[in-house]
Parts: structure tokens; C-alpha cells; sequence
């Protein structure tokens, strides 16, 4: 899981990271086609809002084993992230790869 988050870091570093549910979801509706991560410890709204824009737009929903505050720490938030977006194919394909 370290591995993952690692990228999603990376991602943040690099300027090519939305995160935040809204924002992921402005995100897809522009276009986006890479995977969104959520994070375990998500409401069921929020998990329900981000399966139903995923499913929409044709967009791999990949859930974290990392709660939303491991997902904050990890792009450098002191508080909690639901979910993020990587911009970028390349690092949002390694990202995925990496779970598995």
C-alpha cells in the first residue's frame, strides 16, 4: 500500500493531483480518464457519488487499503482526503499497477 501512496505523492509533488470528492469529480466531467483512488473509510454518500461519476464517464474507481487521513498524510494534508485524481497517465497507471 506504501507503494501507491508513494505515487499519489509524487503526483502531489509534481503539480498533477486533484483531490478532494468534488474536485475529482469537476475533474472526470472534463474528461479525465485515469483510475480515482478513494480511500477505505469513505461515507456511504461519498462512495456512492464517486461509483456513480466513475461509472458515468468510464473511469476505474480504485479503493484504498489507506483511511482518508493515511490519504491526507500522504499528499501532505493535515486533514482528511476522500479521494484523488492523478493528471498524469503515466503516474496514475504506475499507481494502479502497483496494487497489484
Amino acid at each position: 500500500m506504501s507503494r501507491v501512496l508513494s505515487y499519489i505523492g509524487i503526483a502531489r509533488k509534481a503539480g498533477k493531483l486533484t483531490f478532494g470528492t468534488d474536485a475529482v469529480c469537476d475533474a472526470l466531467r472534463r474528461g479525465g480518464k485515469n483510475p480515482v483512488f478513494a480511500a477505505s473509510d469513505i461515507s456511504e454518500a461519498t462512495e456512492k457519488k464517486l461509483t456513480d461519476k466513475c461509472a458515468f464517464y468510464g473511469v476505474k474507481l480504485v479503493r484504498l487499503d489507506a483511511d482518508t487521513s493515511e490519504l491526507g498524510h500522504a499528499i501532505g494534508k493535515t486533514g482528511a482526503v476522500a479521494a484523488v485524481y492523478v493528471t498524469d497517465e503515466g503516474l496514475a497507471n504506475a499507481a494502479a499497477a502497483s496494487l497489484q
